[in-house]
């Protein structure tokens, strides 16, 4: 039993850590990349170069170890927005070397091209927002935020509002499953789901306002806003010069690509 008590104090007192590189990374230095690399594809307006930037960070997914949360979702981007935006740019996008015309709509190798650019941008951005989610913690993002200088009031708001999204989800998920025991259908068309989801969101926004003041109690039996210097149950690691010389490396890559296509423009 001491033994396990050693492990668990021993376990605060060091750097967390999870063992994989990349969710190691100080949440800066993810964000500065991420950044650098979702931006590069609307800097380089290739559509080739935005596909293999989408196909780079289902990588970086598979070897950060979050593959299958982070496909979950970035499946539905790909239908919703990349297969609508391609449709429309695709349908309407002006070009002259005709390949199909039907009642006004006219689709051209130069509309094809366009619509595949746009979908690849909004692709490779999505995917390098989506992959800085889900390889960050938000409690890290903020707890990085209080360090630099940021206020407590507002790190809690950020990581409240994330928070929110996340106990939501789960509660209408815990509600459905409970009407579901009940012998009602939330299975079927879109319409049934629609009928299904509307008993739902009563005791969905009771449980909100209900989550609202609990945390309130919590904060204040904290003293949260107590004016004092605030303490950290966890410390993230150092920043190592590795690290600094990856994210350098990187940002002066970006402003070489920025400044060679401010400089092709010009021209």
């Amino acid at each position: 039993m001491n033994d396990s008590r050693y492990a668990f104090v021993e376990k605060y007192r060091k750097p967390k850590k999870t063992g994989n590189f990349i969710c190691d990374l100080n949440p800066f230095s993810k964000l500065n990349l991420m950044l650098v690399l979702g931006l590069s594809v609307f800097f380089v307006q290739n559509y080739i170069y935005g596909f293999c930037m989408v196909i780079f960070f289902i990588i970086l997914s598979a070897a950060s170890g979050c593959f299958k949360s982070f496909f979950s979702l970035y499946w539905k981007v790909l239908l919703l927005f990349g297969v609508f935006l391609f449709l429309v740019k695709a349908a309407f996008s002006p070009g002259e070397h005709v390949l199909y015309e039907l009642w006004g709509i006219c689709v051209t190798t130069e509309s094809i091209a366009s619509g595949l650019k746009i979908v690849s941008m909004v692709l490779a951005f999505s995917g390098a927002f989506i992959l800085f989610v889900k390889t960050t913690p938000m409690e890290d993002l903020t707890y990085s935020l209080e360090k630099k200088g940021v206020s407590h009031m507002v790190s809690f708001v950020i990581l409240s509002s994330f928070q929110t999204i996340t106990d939501l989800g789960q509660s209408a998920q815990v509600i459905m499953e409970s009407q579901k025991a009940r012998g009602i259908e939330t299975e079927g068309n879109l319409l049934q789901r629609a009928k299904a989801y509307i008993p739902v969101m009563g005791p969905l926004v009771l449980n909100a306002i209900s989550s609202t003041e609990e945390k309130s109690i919590a904060m204040d039996a904290r003293a949260f806003s107590a004016p004092v210097e605030h303490t950290f149950l966890v410390e993230l690691p150092e920043v190592t010069a590795g690290e600094k010389i990856l994210v350098a490396v990187f940002d002066i890559a970006f402003i070489a690509l920025i400044v060679g296509r401010i400089y092709l423009w010009v021209l």
